[in-house]
Order: structure tokens, then C-alpha cells, then sequence
């Protein structure tokens, strides 16, 4: 018995410093997201996270909108380079090159194009992009619940980060998203000590 009113008591703890973490990410960071494309600053570059595509090559919904946004962001803004980040594994599942192929589709040239192949996740998109790239003025293009989040990353990198919502108010945030924002909270935090210089060489 006392064991597991020990085991409820750290539940409930976990439960409540995730809640104030989720807060206290969601407060950092909405003043840097947009619903509309003519509120936003100028930027360098427009990253599109990865997310799931389907095995005959066609994105998933989220991706899909993802693309999208930022496709017509960039017809009428065409200064900003598009990184294309997302999970692509040799003769295996790949993100990146339907990504490519849809924003080719839609009319944005190669040279346009930066392709990361090895964004597994949006802390590795976004460390990628700050190591290897000179952009510093970003915009963010995803769904609502996702963009705090990103955001929160970017700015830990020391990007000047904007987020663009696709797909406002459409549904929930996932459970997951929940706890995933908390597990990116610590990793930054503990990545302060591995990564300390980040800048592309």
C-alpha cells in the first residue's frame, strides 16, 4: 500500500511540473506565431518538418498541410530558401524525397530547395538547420498544436523563429504532443552541455 501511494504521489508530481512545462512553452512562444503570412517578419529560410508518408508516396494529411502552407507562403514571398526536413532511410521509408517531389509538382524549382535527410525528429530538424546552414531568421510552417514546441527548440538554438499555423483550429492537440513537449523541454536543457557551439562550420 505504501508503495503505491509512493508510486501515486510521483504520478501526480510528473503530472503537474508536464502541465507547467507545456505552460510555460505554450506563454514563450506565442507571440511568434501567426495565422496569417502577411504578419510575419522577414525571413531567411522556410523549414518544413517531416511527418508521416504513406508507401505508395503520397503524404499523410499533416504533411500534406505542411507543404501546402508552405508552398503558397513562397509564391507570394520567393526571397527564403525551403529546407525540406524529415526521416529518409536508404531503399527504405523516405520523407524527404515525396516532399520534393510535391513541391516540385507545385511549381518550386531544385535550386529552391534544401534537402535534410536525417531529421528524424523536430529537435534533429532544427539542430541540423543551426549547424549546418547560415539561416538565422526562420520561418516554422505546421500545425497549431505543433508549433510551440518548435518553436521553443529554434529558440533554444538562438534562431530568430516565426511559426506559421496550417490548419487552425482543426481538432485537438494530441496526447502524445503533450508529453513530447516534455521530453523536448529536458533535452534541451541537457543539451546546453553537448552542444554548445552549434554554428555551422
Amino acid at each position: 500500500m505504501a508503495r503505491l501511494k509512493s508510486f501515486g504521489f510521483f504520478l501526480l508530481a510528473f503530472l503537474i511540473f508536464a502541465w507547467i512545462i507545456n505552460a510555460y512553452i505554450v506563454v514563450k512562444t506565442k507571440a511568434k506565431i501567426f495565422s496569417k503570412p502577411e504578419s510575419l517578419p522577414l525571413v531567411e529560410a522556410v523549414i518544413v518538418p517531416g511527418a508521416s508518408v504513406y508507401r505508395s508516396g503520397r503524404l499523410s494529411p499533416v504533411l500534406k498541410q505542411r507543404m501546402d502552407g508552405a508552398i503558397a507562403y513562397l509564391a507570394t514571398h520567393p526571397g527564403p530558401k525551403l529546407i525540406l526536413s524529415g526521416h529518409a532511410i536508404p531503399h527504405g521509408y523516405n520523407e524527404t524525397g515525396p516532399m520534393v517531389e510535391y513541391a516540385r509538382r507545385a511549381g518550386l524549382p531544385l535550386e529552391k530547395m534544401i534537402v535534410d535527410e536525417k531529421g528524424r525528429s523536430t529537435y534533429v530538424t532544427l539542430l541540423n538547420s543551426r549547424r549546418n546552414y547560415p539561416f538565422r531568421k526562420i520561418l516554422i510552417v505546421s500545425q497549431e498544436f505543433h508549433l510551440p514546441r518548435a518553436l521553443y527548440i529554434a529558440q533554444s538554438f538562438g534562431f530568430e523563429a516565426s511559426g506559421l499555423i496550417v490548419a487552425e483550429g482543426e481538432g485537438t492537440m494530441p496526447t502524445r504532443e503533450y508529453f513530447v513537449r516534455f521530453k523536448d523541454f529536458i533535452l534541451v536543457r541537457i543539451s546546453k552541455y553537448f552542444h554548445a557551439n552549434v554554428s555551422p562550420s
